[in-house]
C-alpha cells in the first residue's frame, strides 16, 4: 500500500558511537575544562547517519586549570598502571582517605584502586597492597575510609561512572584510562 511508508533501515556501529561519545567527554572535561556531566542514554542520540547527537546541557561541569592537569596525569598515571604515581597524585591534590587504624596511612594500592573506579573501570579482583598481603575487594571497601575528596575527583568519577557504566551496559566495556590517555597526553604536551 502506498499509504504505509517503507522504513529506512539504520545501520548503527554502537562501538563506534561509544568511543566517540567518551572521546567527546574527554575532550571536554580535560582540554577545554567545560563538559556535560550527564551523558546517561536519555541524553544521547544515536543519529541514522551514525552521528552522536548530545541532548540536555542542563547538568554542566566546570573544572579549573590546575584540576585539568591534575585529572590529566591522573590519566596517564593509570593507564600506565602506576600506583605510586597515582597515590602520589591523590595525596598532593586534596584527596584523603583513612584506614581502618584511623590513620592517613592507606596503602598507595588501595589509592590507586580508588582512583581507578573514578577514572578507569570497575575492578572488583582482590587487591595485592604494597606489602604483598591480599584483600577481597568488598574488606579494601570496608576497611578504608574516604575523608575529603576534592572537586576534581567528585566531578571526574560521576562522568567517569556514568561513561563506564554506558558502554558496560552495551556490553562494550572500556578503560577509560586508556581511551582518555591521547587527549591527557595532549594536554600535558600543551601545558609545557
Amino acid at each position: 500500500d502506498s499509504a504505509v511508508k517503507k522504513k529506512k533501515k539504520i545501520n548503527v556501529n554502537l562501538g563506534r558511537a561509544l568511543k566517540t561519545l567518551v572521546h567527546v567527554h574527554g575532550i571536554q572535561m580535560i582540554l577545554s575544562g567545560t563538559y556535560n556531566a550527564d551523558p546517561h542514554p536519555g541524553n544521547v542520540l544515536l543519529l541514522p547517519d551514525g552521528r552522536l547527537g548530545l541532548l540536555d546541557y542542563g547538568m554542566v561541569g566546570k573544572l579549573s586549570p590546575k584540576d585539568r592537569e591534575t585529572v590529566a596525569q591522573t590519566i596517564v598515571a593509570l593507564s600506565d598502571n602506576d600506583k605510586a604515581a597515582t597515590a602520589k597524585l591523590y595525596r598532593e591534590n586534596g584527596y584523603k582517605a583513612t584506614s581502618q587504624n584511623g590513620k592517613d596511612d592507606v596503602d598507595d594500592a588501595v589509592l590507586h584502586r580508588f582512583a581507578s573506579f573514578h577514572f578507569d573501570k570497575i575492578d572488583l579482583s582482590p587487591l595485592t597492597l604494597d606489602n604483598g598481603e591480599k584483600m577481597d575487594i568488598m574488606d579494601v571497601f570496608r576497611s578504608n575510609r574516604e575523608k575529603a575528596v576534592p572537586t576534581w575527583v567528585e566531578e571526574g568519577r560521576r562522568l567517569g561512572g556514568l561513561l563506564v557504566g554506558v558502554s558496560a551496559q552495551a556490553a562494550r566495556p572500556i578503560s577509560l584510562a586508556k581511551e582518555w590517555r591521547p587527549i591527557a597526553k595532549q594536554a600535558l604536551r600543551k601545558k609545557e
